[in-house]
């Protein structure tokens, strides 16, 4: 009798441990008008193939639905990770807010320059309003903005997720089920 209970309540176990899981998604914002500075002027045209491509992970541990940039574990747009960057190439007043099926809005951005200090580099991503690469060469800007419009449009995916709890339990069930068969057909 012990060992069935004992049984039952290692098979019972994993229902008891409530944590949040980690999620993934990747995200592209494409169509902007796209703004170029040079040293012949500034230009702006509407590019329809213009795109800013990312990805985030992270839990919501406060399980409040949304997920805000201390519940990150990646943030990476543009190929650049937000969450894991030093604070002497990046700013500190990240915002960051993703309610899953509904909009996703952020404000990051990081810096650098050469060792010299003749040519400065900065990135400035703010969703709904523009994201700006610049590039200060002895004090001259170059660079473009992506403004964003009416007309730019947001594809966000999750990843796959792994199996939930619920059906590794039932995998587990099945294989114990079946292992309990075999040995009584011996």
């Amino acid at each position: 009798m012990i060992r069935k209970l004992a049984a039952l309540a290692a098979l019972l176990s994993p229902l008891c441990s409530a944590h949040a899981e980690q999620n993934s998604w990747s995200f592209v914002y494409t169509g902007f008008d796209v703004a170029t500075i040079s040293w012949d002027g500034d230009t702006t045209k509407w590019d329809p193939a213009a795109t800013i491509k990312g990805t985030f992970s992270g839990t919501d541990s406060n399980g409040d639905g949304e997920l805000v940039f201390s519940e990150l574990s990646l943030l990476q747009v543009g190929g650049f990770d937000y969450v894991g960057c030093s604070w002497g190439t990046c700013s500190s007043d990240y915002t960051f807010s993703y309610t899953p099926n509904g909009q996703l809005d952020f404000k990051v951005s990081h810096y650098s320059n050469d060792p010299e200090g003749y040519v400065f580099w900065s990135t400035v991503y703010e969703t709904g309003a523009s994201a700006d690469f610049k590039t200060y060469t002895l004090g001259t800007p170059s660079g473009a903005s992506y403004v964003w419009t009416p007309q730019t449009t947001l594809s966000i995916a999750a990843a796959v997720p792994e199996p939930s709890t619920y059906a590794m339990l039932v995998a587990g069930l099945l294989l114990v089920g079946g292992a309990a068969r075999a040995r009584r057909a011996r």
